[in-house]
């Protein structure tokens, strides 16, 4: 099982679990999805991030924030570097794609990085963000294609995966995407902090809960 009573309002979700982490935009579901996967690393689990609009380099400074786990597991697919022109040092840990569009080279990355992973007994926890970067990139089709690839590639190593998504997007865009989630993880602004609940991984919706 996978701890998660940290940061969301469960105890525990089940390997080979994938959850859609939505909610408008600039309320937190990067650093959500950050603090979960430091939550992995400090108990001894493998991080796998997919990243479509962060370089490598953000994304382990902010999980390392999170974690007081030192030099933590975390392998990174960055596909903004190279497009943005910035350094692309070798590294057995990254893997740079040209572009978000490169739906190959994303998920041949992310499968070799899970089968790393997969050889670890105490689990994976991987990170998508975003699917509405994908969205920006290519039609619905190709998204649910690549997205359906990488959850069963996930579900196949028995580990724990977060894929965040805005909701700003059409009702047809957001029902075809989410049916191939577990759950999800809703989140909102409330009166006094950023809140969120878990639905489809539990018997009934959560309680809105501060993170």
């Amino acid at each position: 099982m996978y701890d998660v009573g940290d940061h969301l309002p469960v105890d525990e979700l089940r390997p080979g679990t994938n959850l859609l982490l939505t909610g408008p935009q600039g309320v937190g579901k990067y650093e959500l999805l950050c603090d979960l996967l430091a939550a992995g690393l400090e108990r001894g689990q493998h991080g796998v991030v997919v990243s479509t609009s962060r370089g490598a380099d953000d994304i382990r400074a902010t999980v390392a924030d999170r974690a007081t786990t030192d030099g933590p597991e975390l392998s990174v697919v960055d596909c903004v570097s190279e497009r943005r022109g910035e350094p692309t040092p070798h590294d057995p840990d990254t893997e740079y794609v040209a572009s978000p569009s490169d739906f190959s080279g994303m998920g041949m990355a992310a499968s070799e990085f899970l089968g790393r992973a997969g050889d670890r007994a105490t689990g994976t926890r991987l990170g998508l963000h975003s699917l509405s970067n994908l969205l920006l990139e290519a039609d619905v089709k190709t998204v649910f294609r690549f997205t359906h690839i990488l959850t069963g590639r996930l579900s196949g190593v028995d580990g724990l995966g977060i894929a965040t998504m805005d909701d700003s997007h059409d009702q047809q865009t957001m029902n075809t995407l989410e049916q191939l989630f577990d759950g999800a993880v809703e989140t909102r602004q409330g009166v006094d902090s950023r809140e969120c609940r878990v639905v489809g991984v539990v018997d009934r919706p959560t309680e809105w809960t501060a993170f």
